[in-house]
């Protein structure tokens, strides 16, 4: 849980995989007010990965929070796409302050070491 002095604060959580972008607005407990993804905007297939599209939802969100009279925004973004810099670009509203940024993305590393195998 986030601790902030102001009510009108939220959680923004953006998963950017290589296909598509989703995006979930919960308040600072977790319960979610909105979610929406690049799929959703009536795109299919390559389309959901480019950029016009990707900015299109990032704006809906953010016209969303403002609506619901929220002007801060924590955000927690995962993954790895190339649209992961766009995101954060559009972001960036003179209506919506941001007060953390947090990368979560986790990187495999191959792993444990599988087993040996039995021998007959």
């Amino acid at each position: 849980m986030y601790i902030t002095n102001s009510k009108n604060a939220v959680i923004l959580s953006i998963l950017v995989t290589s296909n598509n972008v989703l995006y979930t607005l919960t308040n600072l407990y977790g319960d979610v007010l909105i979610w929406t993804s690049a799929g959703s905007k009536k795109s299919r297939g390559l389309k959901k990965s480019t950029s016009l599209i990707v900015l299109s939802a990032t704006k809906y969100m953010t016209v969303y929070a403002n609506k619901l009279g929220y002007n801060f925004v924590h955000i927690k973004i995962r993954g790895f796409g190339k649209n992961k810099k766009v995101v954060l670009k559009s972001l960036k509203q003179p209506f919506l302050k941001i007060l953390s940024i947090c990368d979560n993305s986790s990187f495999a590393h191959n792993g444990c070491k599988k087993p040996k195998g039995r021998r007959v």
